[in-house]
């Protein structure tokens, strides 16, 4: 007999034991019982959240990081026909992006985007990142390159990238033109998007104000939890729905429009791109699928190595390898890889753009590839 129980729905969390009154979290393969504070997590979910837009108590205009701010402000301008008319005053506009209160005090969402150093009253805004020592390492030694990245989310985002490209391991990849790249041992575009998903996401509430972002790099895995759980959509969802759902629906939209001093890219999109970007890059790279766990309070996400093949082929090495002097479909080529049709049509894109592959048929004729005569 198997009896089949349906999640307690989020705005009747906690679920308590009828019988005692308590509520337990679920995780691994035991039940582990909420402390107070956990129980005030799924309570302050029960309502939409509004912390971002909360003055910052004693903080002034003057710890905006003026860079931060011009950069900003002509963002909107550029991307409203009207905004040089409309929002010609400096400080009109902070307003009414949601940057300042009514009264001029910056707001939560605005020390966190644009701050100079916000962990001025959120020091536990920070990302605590480690690896996990290296084999032969001296006893007790717990971790390596362990650092605490603070300042204002896109600063966050840079110093997280860096700190990235200097632990994870790399691989010399020979590409099917025969040229040779390098290749991290987890895509950096992933990295970037989860990272970028933590900080924008993550709860704002005064329970989880002593928590911070964490970032471990174990031997076979990448593991990253923020506080809070998922906001407006399930795990089964990610990826295929696309909801642009928001915990923090004011320090989104500044987002939007805050860019890297270093590489000039933009903070976030908010297109609900993030996890089809992470799940195409991980395809490509030869990974497993993101593993991504919500226990209501924390969100996890786990990248891993393969079990095996150090160094995996890449998803065009892999179609590359598939093909063969015979026409073959994109059917074929799913029954052969077992890779989406979506993900062998990109590829297929890219090498037919190196040369390396031919296309047959179309319009109305059933379409082929194989490998290009000089590469038979």
């Amino acid at each position: 007999m198997i009896a089949e129980v349906s999640e307690c729905d989020r705005s009747a969390k906690p679920c308590r034991v009828a019988s005692t009154g308590k509520a337990y979290l679920r995780g691994y393969d035991g039940d582990f019982l909420l402390s107070d504070l956990e129980e005030q997590a799924f309570l302050a979910a029960r309502k939409p959240p509004m912390f971002d837009r909360a003055p910052v108590e004693d903080a002034t205009a003057g710890d905006l990081d003026e860079d931060l701010v011009e950069s900003f402000t002509a963002s909107i301008r550029r991307s409203d026909p009207d905004g040089r008319g409309r929002f010609a005053d400096r400080g009109e506009l902070l307003r009414r992006s949601g940057v300042l209160a009514a009264d001029g005090t910056p707001t939560v969402a605005g020390v966190l985007a644009l701050g100079l150093y916000p962990q001025q009253w959120f020091p536990r805004f920070v990302i605590q990142a480690a690896a996990q020592p290296l084999p032969g390492a001296p006893p007790g030694t717990r971790a390596r390159n362990q650092l605490t990245i603070d300042g204002p989310i896109p600063r966050m985002l840079d110093r997280a990238m860096e700190w990235a490209r200097r632990n994870f391991d790399t691989a010399i990849v020979a590409a099917p033109d025969g040229s040779v790249h390098e290749r991290y041992a987890y895509p950096l575009v992933a990295f970037r998007e989860l990272i970028a998903n933590t900080l924008i996401h993550r709860d704002l509430d005064d329970w989880s104000a002593g928590l911070a972002i964490e970032v471990r790099l174990r031997r076979d895995r990448l593991v990253i939890t923020n506080p809070g759980g998922l906001y407006g959509i399930t795990v089964d969802r990610l990826g295929h729905e696309p909801v642009t759902s928001a915990r923090n629906a004011r320090l989104v939209a500044i987002c939007q429009h805050v860019y890297s001093a270093e590489t000039g890219a933009r903070a976030i999109e908010a297109l609900a791109s993030g996890i089809p970007i992470i799940t195409d890059a991980l395809a490509e790279a030869g990974l497993p699928p993101a593993h991504y766990i919500d226990s209501g309070i924390r969100f996890t996400v786990i990248m891993r190595q393969p079990a095996s093949a150090p160094a995996p082929a890449t998803r065009e090495q892999v179609i590359y390898d598939a093909l063969g002097d015979d026409p073959v479909t994109v059917a074929d080529l799913e029954a052969r890889t077992g890779l989406p049709a979506y993900t062998i049509r990109r590829s297929l894109r890219g090498l037919k753009t190196q040369g390396l592959i031919e296309q047959q048929g179309g319009r109305g004729r059933p379409t082929t590839y194989r490998h290009t005569t000089r590469n038979r």
